[in-house]
């Protein structure tokens, strides 16, 4: 019994480890310990502000939402690929192994979820429900399957509908009778819902392997709505500002138009429209179903979210080197450019670094603009301001050694955003607690000397490096 339990654990460690190995190991490890650390840090406030059980039941929540997250978007998309034909006959009970591994973790995380010792149950049934129903459907939709679409809509718009329930079936829901009698239920729903991601062969294995190579080969494609009217609609902006700079023969602008015409603000200000329109109705729709007060008290927070785009923005202008490296050979040819690397990767560095640093002031006066819009005090429009300066070290993520294809630049951008956070916390939690300084401004601070440093050290970087120009030349 314990040699065959212990081949078997063996086994469920072999195909975990097989799965997981199809991911970017350092943006993996940027994303799952910055997870951890920012639950650790969560449920610590919780702990100090609402007690211990709070705490702890957030840490317990944490890791079991982890748990699941980790399984969906690492194990799951490994496996389909080991899933195969081939793979079949070359190892036996492989697809056994990989449905049991599956439910075994989906169950673990459910359960986790389930017995976390919350203060508050009035609303666990709900949201139980719709954690198992988030499971199926995006462990559907890494495998490929059809049903995966309309459940994920579902789920985008089920929040609508939680004040509508009624407040009896909500509390049937959350009895803890009712939960453990749901939990036999959800089991067999993950089993039925995992033997449909992992299909024995035939011609419904081959669809979803077709489908899904097409969501990934789509993936980082834009969006045909947002490329029309970020792309088109802006051409006449591009255009004039590119003759305008050859008129002028300016090299560092020059420069950039090496990295065609996705750099220009132009781009990241219909993006801010965009997003300033969906922010815009989420907010009417928030006043609606909510009252004015309590909307007006949170609205800096869904400003907040514009401060995505120079994110974005930042990293999108670190990988346009190395997507575009067939025409920059010819900038090395202009007259203007300076003869020497170090002159000319200065040039180039400062350029990105000013064209960085206005896609986020653009961005944070956007931001500030729409919380003044939505009734937000001068309290809520310095935490936006300083929720915009702990975002400011991204714009440090271009600056980097070109030439060469290593690092990842939406790994660094999470690597920086990570360190600002947590940097800005510890300072921030610990000058509060001894001189009663409010922790955000202290964060923002601390975000602001980050900045300082690692631009510093990105110029020196790209000075002491080589020629940037033809990007990704050097492995």
């Amino acid at each position: 019994m314990n040699a065959t339990m212990n081949a078997r654990l063996r086994d469920y460690r072999m195909l975990w480890r097989a799965a997981v190995t199809h991911a970017n190991p350092r943006m993996s490890g940027v994303i799952r310990w910055g997870a951890i650390i920012t639950a650790i840090v969560f449920a610590a406030a919780q702990a100090v502000n609402e007690g211990p059980r709070e705490g702890l039941a957030t840490l317990w929540t944490a890791a079991s939402v982890l748990l699941l997250l980790n399984w969906a978007w690492c194990f799951m998309p490994g496996a389909m690929k080991l899933n195969t034909p081939v793979n079949a006959w070359l190892v036996p009970q492989m697809r056994r192994r990989l449905v049991e591994l599956s439910c075994l973790v989906c169950l673990a995380g459910i359960a986790g979820f389930a017995s976390a010792p919350h203060a508050d149950t009035s609303a666990l049934g709900f949201w139980l429900l719709w954690l198992v129903i988030f499971v199926v459907g995006i462990g559907l939709g890494a495998a490929g399957h059809r049903a995966a679409e309309p459940i994920i809509t579902t789920l985008c718009f089920s929040w609508l509908l939680v004040e509508w329930l009624p407040q009896d079936l909500t509390a049937l829901l959350s009895h803890p009778v009712a939960v453990v009698l749901a939990l036999p239920i959800y089991a067999g729903v993950i089993v039925v819902a995992v033997c449909a991601m992992f299909p024995r062969g035939g011609e419904r294995h081959w669809e979803m392997m077709a489908k899904r190579l097409r969501w990934v080969a789509s993936s980082g494609q834009p969006d045909p709505l947002v490329e029309q009217m970020a792309s088109k609609q802006t051409r006449g902006w591009y255009g004039k500002t590119l003759r305008r700079d050859s008129a002028r023969r300016d090299g560092r602008r020059l420069a950039l138009h090496a990295l065609g015409p996705t750099h220009h603000l132009a781009e990241t200000v219909a993006v801010l429209a965009i997003l300033a329109v969906v922010v815009i109705c989420t907010g009417i729709l928030a006043t609606w179903r909510a009252d004015r007060e309590v909307t007006a008290g949170i609205g800096w927070l869904f400003a907040c979210t514009l401060l995505v785009v120079p994110l974005l923005h930042s990293v999108r202008l670190a990988q346009l080197p190395a997507d575009l490296a067939a025409e920059q050979g010819l900038v090395l040819l202009a007259p203007a450019m300076p003869g020497r690397a170090a002159a000319f990767n200065a040039q180039l560095g400062r350029s990105l670094l000013l064209q960085a640093l206005a896609g986020w002031a653009l961005a944070t006066g956007a931001a500030l603009l729409l919380a003044a819009l939505g009734g937000a005090g001068p309290e809520a429009l310095l935490r936006v301001l300083c929720v915009a300066c702990i975002v400011l070290p991204v714009v440090a993520v271009p600056l980097r050694k070109h030439a060469s294809r290593t690092g990842n630049a939406a790994g660094a951008a999470a690597t920086l955003l990570l360190v600002s956070i947590v940097e800005g916390v510890i300072l921030g939690l610990a000058l509060s607690s001894m001189a009663g300084i409010p922790a955000l401004p202290v964060a923002a601070l601390a975000s602001i000397g980050l900045t300082v440093v690692v631009v510093m050290r990105g110029l020196r970087t790209m000075r002491r490096g080589p020629f940037a120009f033809p990007a990704g030349r050097m492995d």
